[in-house]
């Protein structure tokens, strides 16, 4: 730990180690290409989940797809009691 401090103090963290001492610029939270993580619940466990992580575009195709497939299955429900067709 002292060492850590020695090299920060002295300027030679910098040098010893350029990728961490970098301002990487911050993504916005909104950026598509963010990574977010979620957790869900594991089914048969009552207190475990399983963290997924995707790209905000991911996330929003996954959404989409499924916003999809919940209006398609109506769609079709609703042609299946139509008796008139």
């Amino acid at each position: 730990m002292r060492i850590v401090k020695a090299l920060v103090m002295t300027g030679l963290f910098a040098m010893a180690y350029p990728a961490l001492a970098e301002d990487k610029p911050k993504l916005d939270r909104n950026d598509p290409n963010a990574t977010r993580c979620r957790s869900f619940p594991v089914t048969g466990s009552l207190v475990r989940k399983e963290r997924i992580c995707k790209t905000n575009a991911e996330w929003r195709a996954i959404s989409e797809q499924q916003s999809r497939d919940a209006d398609d299955l109506i769609m079709r429900s609703r042609a299946g009691m139509n008796p008139n067709g």
